[in-house]
């Protein structure tokens, strides 16, 4: 029988509306889940088969010797495709002319993400490659064509192999950012390797294995291959690995759709509380009916979870459903935009999105429903009879420690969903305090008002507690959609400034001393804008305050392993390599002091240090460094301490010198430009001059950053779409939340002559009052959640949005207001009568 009540009472409440927020909240909290989280993960998966193409694969097993042949034979069990790339550094003839060249030679299938792109002539229009070259045949940078004044056709002799050059080689996928290693790339046959007989014991190689497959077949290959690799030998990466401006960028990108996926949680959530708590209050008097015609507890707790229940599981099948079209939908159109289609994503955020309904529809209408079940049958005399109030410090504890749970469910990262948690706890705390400050403060001003505002003040004062929690609410959603939008400008802006228009496209390196004025008037002379020349200097850091710096060694290397161990003991940490080492007077572009004080004029030696040199390495100001440059040994202090934007696309340095440190050592020069596409044919004129000089191409690298910031930006819209519409449900809900009381404000406003102009004027200025300092105090919330994510998790620098102080409070004003002024709006144009007979 009680199921049959439970379900006559829910079909009942759907027809009259009573359950529209509810189940909207449920609703919204799924499909905000699934869409986001279908999403997030195609796009992501989008991102990541786009962007392997900087690696030529999906994965990379990098080693120093040569990679077993049975890890390949595995790979290919497992369906991988495979490719071999070895790399090293050698010398190229052609004629009397000779030059250092990294050879790169590739087996078939290279590359298996991304393409080749040749030219028929250096600085030439540009083309997909097809294929690799033929057997004798050797593909060269355009740089190596002034070098050794080359001709297609021409021939060089590598190591005992001759090869024909056949293309100009333009772009090559797994390139590489640094533009430090300044040989140009002779790109060769993997079948044409042994011939050279370059490959000696002792030879410096790199023997990369390249693969590609679906991410559960690289997972699955990857967790039998990880136990067997040796951390001194085999390095295993893949294109979020490494401290490139694209990993930087992709993780910055998957971080803030997380973050904002996590926010349309945590809204959609906060809906479903807001709306539970008001529909169990709309059933008091149901229970009490009961209670008075004998229905015992146990009969009444049955039908109302029963009842929820049946709403929870509709609610999900509508949500899951609105979910999977609204993703469909926008991946549809995202494929359209980019030219590609997106993978398809698992079932994993389906349940996920499931899950989140279903805990959200139980943990936030516990309380609610305990208080529901305790109406005592009286309440059908007095109306003012409501449940029991203990307890309470429970339902706050479990609605905190549900959305927690699920901000670590969603994100599986601690620190992002502490900071946003802590951003919403400290925002209560300060909210609820404020709130009562200024409603205790009201009434005094209230009474010097107008009637309007003083009618306001009154309804403040009346409904002080509710009109906490109302804000409390109101705060929670305006600060998140504040945080969204701030940090989503955050990010543009700061891939913009990396990333102009005029971003330099080209790097110029290994320029002589002696060429360096020649060049810069060359530049002006074409009207092409250089930033400034930068020396380099080889060197080695080699103690730090008097103690060595140990050197990374391969275990060939070791020679004994006890006096190494015995050694280590004594040594710091050192860099294990060569550094690129540069002097100057200002403080370079895209470099911040954060410790000590720039040289200026002080020709007594000193250095500057980055900021994560220095934390790795644990140095300060004041300490001092040795150095050896081509057997020069000299020590200076570290007088400061810079941060510096890696991200730039300029030349950026670990350390750098006063000029007086370094300027008798013999240097190279090194800077970059940007020229416009269609002048890039002015390029083999422009350096035909210096045939010493490396020219870098950084287009194509430019062009799939821009890329990927282009797929994001799409990302961005639509998150912010999905969090702006369950910020309204949120404000939909808590305002929806108050109707009944005031219905019962209206009756005896309107029976004591009071006017509708006057009533609508102070429900708009009640409202206005909220979302003004709603909007104030979210504000300020935001600005500490900010402070967090900016420092901790983005890796930016933190500042104060002063725009959003103004922004807040005025949003949380006319937003509010509005709604409340709309919600209420049909309760003032009823006349007394019929107020008294919809509350009868």
């Amino acid at each position: 029988m009680w199921h049959k009540i439970s379900w006559r009472l829910l079909k009942q409440e759907l027809k009259r509306g009573e359950l529209t927020i509810m189940a909207a909240a449920i609703v919204l909290s799924v499909t905000a889940v699934l869409a986001l989280s279908v999403f997030t993960e195609r796009l992501q998966a989008g991102l990541m088969a786009r962007s392997a193409e900087f690696l030529a694969a999906d994965r990379v097993l990098s080693s120093g010797r040569d990679i077993p042949q049975e890890w390949i034979t595995k790979a290919e069990q497992e369906g991988l495709q495979t490719a071999e790339r070895v790399v090293f550094n050698s010398m190229a003839f052609a004629g009397e002319q000779l030059a250092l060249v990294d050879i790169k030679a590739v087996g078939d299938g290279y590359p298996l993400r991304g393409e080749l792109r040749v030219a028929e002539q250096p600085y030439g229009a540009e083309q997909v490659a097809q294929g690799l070259p033929q057997s004798g045949e050797a593909w060269v940078a355009a740089a190596l064509f002034q070098e050794l004044e080359l001709a297609i056709g021409d021939t060089i002799e590598v190591g005992r192999s001759q090869f024909v050059v056949s293309k100009v080689l333009t772009y090559e996928p797994d390139v590489g950012f640094s533009v430090f290693t300044d040989s140009p790339n002779v790109l060769i046959r993997y079948q044409d390797l042994a011939a050279t007989e370059l490959i000696q014991p002792g030879s410096r190689v790199r023997y990369n294995q390249l693969f590609a497959g679906t991410l559960e077949q690289l997972e699955q290959y990857e967790a039998w291959l990880t136990p067997q690799l040796n951390e001194d030998t085999h390095n295993w990466r893949s294109i979020e690995d490494g401290d490139s401006p694209l990993a930087r960028s992709l993780q910055r990108a998957e971080r803030f759709m997380l973050l904002a996926s996590l926010l349309g949680v945590v809204l959609a959530a906060t809906a479903v509380a807001v709306a539970a708590q008001r529909y169990c209050q709309r059933n008091y008097d149901v229970v009490a009916i009961f209670k008075t015609l004998g229905a015992n507890k146990r009969i009444i707790q049955r039908i109302f979870v029963l009842h929820l229940l049946l709403l929870t599981f509709i609610s999900i099948t509508l949500g899951l459903l609105l979910g999977w079209l609204i993703q469909s939908q926008v991946i549809y159109w995202v494929s359209q935009q980019l030219g590609t289609a997106l993978p398809q994503s698992g079932w994993q955020p389906f349940a996920l999105a499931a899950a989140t309904g279903l805990v959200s529809a139980v943990m936030f209408t516990l309380y609610p429903l305990l208080r529901l079940i305790s109406i005592p049958p009286l309440r059908v005399l007095n109306r003012d009879l409501t449940g029991n109030n203990a307890g309470r410090w429970l339902h706050w504890l479990a609605s905190g420690g549900t959305i927690y749970a699920l901000l670590l469910i969603y994100s599986q990262q601690w620190l992002l969903s502490s900071a946003l948690f802590v951003g919403g706890a400290v925002a209560a705390i300060i909210l609820l305090t404020v709130s009562r400050l200024f409603i205790r403060v009201s009434r005094q001003a209230g009474m010097q008002a107008g009637s309007s505002w003083r009618l306001a003040m009154a309804g403040l004062q009346r409904r002080a507690q509710a009109n906490s929690v109302q804000m409390l609410s109101f705060s929670t959603a305006i600060m998140l959609l504040l945080l969204v939008l701030a940090l989503r400008n955050e990010l543009l802006a700061d891939w913009q400034a990396q990333l102009p228009d005029d971003a330099p496209n080209y790097f110029v390196i290994n320029v002589a001393r002696d060429d360096v004025q020649n060049l810069q008037q060359r530049f002006a002379e074409r009207e092409i804008v250089a930033n400034d020349m930068y020396p380099i200097v080889p060197g080695r850091m080699t103690a730090v305050n008097g103690v060595p710096v140990r050197d990374e060694v391969t275990k060939e290397e070791d020679g004994d392993a006890a006096d190494t161990a015995t050694n280590n003991a004594e040594q710091r940490e050192g860099f294990g390599r060569e550094l690129q080492l540069t002097w100057r007077d200002t403080l370079p572009p895209n470099n911040t002091l954060v410790a000590g004080q720039w040289w200026g004029d002080d020709a007594q030696p000193q250095v500057s240090i980055e900021t994560g040199v220095a934390d790795r390495m644990n140095l300060q100001v004041g300490d001092e460094l040795e150095f050896n440059i081509g057997g020069s040994v000299f020590t200076v202090p570290v007088t400061s301490i810079r941060e510096v934007n890696w991200g730039s696309l300029q030349p950026n340095f670990f350390m750098i010198f006063n000029t007086a440190t370094l300027t008798d050592f013999p240097a190279t020069f090194i800077s970059s430009f940007y020229l416009e596409p269609e002048r890039k044919s002015e390029l083999y004129e422009l350096f035909r001059p210096f045939p010493q000089v490396s020219l870098i191409d950084l287009d194509a690298i430019i062009g799939q950053l821009r890329e990927v910031i282009d797929q994001v930006s799409l990302a961005i819209a639509f998150v912010l779409v999905v969090v702006i519409i369950a910020g309204i449900l949120v404000l939909l809900a808590q305002v929806q939340a108050s109707l009944e009381e005031r219905e019962k404000e209206l009756v005896i406003l309107r029976t004591l002559g009071a006017s509708a102009k006057l009533l609508r004027q102070s429900v708009t200025y009640e409202f206005v009052i909220l979302g003004a300092i709603s909007g104030l105090i979210a504000t300020l919330a935001m600005e500490l959640a900010l402070w967090i994510l900016q420092t901790q998790v983005f890796d930016m620098q933190a500042s104060i949005h002063w725009r959003f102080w103004l922004i807040g409070p005025v949003a949380g004003a006319v937003v509010v207001g509005l709604m409340g002024r709309l919600a209420c709006g049909r309760l003032i144009k009823r006349n007394t009568a019929q107020l008294i007979r919809r509350l009868a």
